[in-house]
């Protein structure tokens, strides 16, 4: 039998913690085996740790799951603040929409995407632990964007309206092209920077900040 293969992000020249290692070691496995057939095993040989300290870090495969998905997402949005600098608002959110179709259409993010649908109606627990630490994290990355920028007097978006003016621009931007991009659909000819213009200029039209 062929021994296992070294998480690739563990064998680099970037040093790497063991907590680090095991998270990429699990995004491998995970995205390979899906979450049914993964073990903590497969992660411990693949990161080259034994599989006491995987549970030393994690208590258990979804503690892990979960942990993969949100230091992914956390990366991601790290820096979807908007600077001090911005005056723009059109600007702010054009940037963040472009940030996020092409995070969502990036291979690695539809791989992740799929082993969760797949998953998911067999194990409710991999569907909850990715909605909470991919979709609700970044609902609330945009969402807190969306009040700075109406504190500043960039935008005009009430409290009370956040949390639905956040799911509606999400949803614009997902448009069709995420779902195409899940089936392996070539894209339509709809591009990543109409989608994103056009999401933004309407959500401006009604959010607006009027002089």
């Amino acid at each position: 039998m062929s021994r296992p293969k070294k998480a690739a992000a563990c064998c680099g020249d970037a040093p790497m913690t063991k907590h680090q290692c095991i998270l990429a070691a699990a995004q491998e496995v995970f995205l390979e085996a899906g979450y049914a057939a993964a073990s903590m095993d497969a992660v411990a040989a693949r990161a080259n740790v034994s599989k006491a300290t995987i549970y030393a870090h994690f208590e258990n495969k979804r503690a892990l799951f979960e942990a993969m998905i949100s230091a992914r997402c956390e990366a991601t949005f790290s820096d979807l603040g908007v600077p001090e600098a911005y005056t723009d608002a059109r600007q702010a959110l054009l940037e963040l929409a472009l940030h996020f179709l092409n995070l969502i259409v990036a291979p690695e993010a539809l791989a992740i995407h799929r082993v969760v649908l797949a998953e998911a109606p067999r194990l409710p627990e991999v569907g909850e632990a990715f909605y909470a630490a991919g979709p609700i994290r970044a609902h609330a990355r945009i969402g807190a964007l969306f009040s700075d920028l109406t504190r500043r007097g960039l935008m005009a978006v009430p409290d009370c309206d956040t949390s639905l003016v956040t799911d509606l621009f999400l949803g614009m931007l997902k448009s069709d092209i995420h779902t195409r991009a899940l089936l392996n659909l070539p894209p339509n000819e709809r591009s990543i920077q109409s989608i994103a213009d056009a999401a933004v200029d309407m959500l401006m039209a009604r959010y607006g900040a009027k002089a």
